[in-house]
């Protein structure tokens, strides 16, 4: 059975395609900030709403599971995508936007070794204006031992 810690759950694509292939898994933790999507994930996975770590940026990854398959999230889009702000992983002042909340997906990536990271986002990441930040995942990924495959999907 495949272990998977869930980030930017939402209501639970990634577990709602391994349901239809018909692979078995288990949640060993998601992560939710938004209280309704959170509230939606837990009973449409049949999970106790605690095992929801909430808001990425305090995660604490010292207790976290050492034996995870798959990590899967989807981190934001908003400053991606071509109805966003355009602002990619930063500001115009320097700080992080909601898209850059990348980098926590990463931290919880390098902390706890899963075997496999998939993640979603829109098709502009690939795109020539957010060359760099598509560049800064790989490069980072791949920092973290990862071999990186993508593919814009319909």
């Amino acid at each position: 059975m495949l272990k998977i810690l869930r980030l930017f759950s939402g209501i639970g694509a990634f577990e709602k395609a391994l349901t239809n292939i018909g692979e078995p898994y288990e949640v060993v933790n998601y992560c939710e900030i938004d209280k309704y999507a959170s509230k939606a994930y837990s009973l449409l996975h049949n999970l106790d709403e605690n095992m929801n770590l909430g808001d990425i940026t305090k995660v604490d990854t010292k207790p976290l599971a050492t034996d995870i398959d798959f990590v899967t999230y989807g981190f934001p889009c908003q400053d991606i995508s071509v109805a966003g702000k355009g602002e990619g992983f930063t500001n115009a002042d320097g700080e992080l936007t909601r898209s850059g909340l990348y980098f926590e997906a990463l931290r919880i990536i390098e902390d706890t070794q899963p075997k496999i990271a998939i993640a979603e986002n829109v098709k502009a990441l690939v795109g020539k204006r957010f060359k760099p930040e598509f560049k800064i995942v790989l490069d980072s990924l791949n920092d973290a031992g990862y071999v990186n495959y993508w593919a814009v999907l319909n």
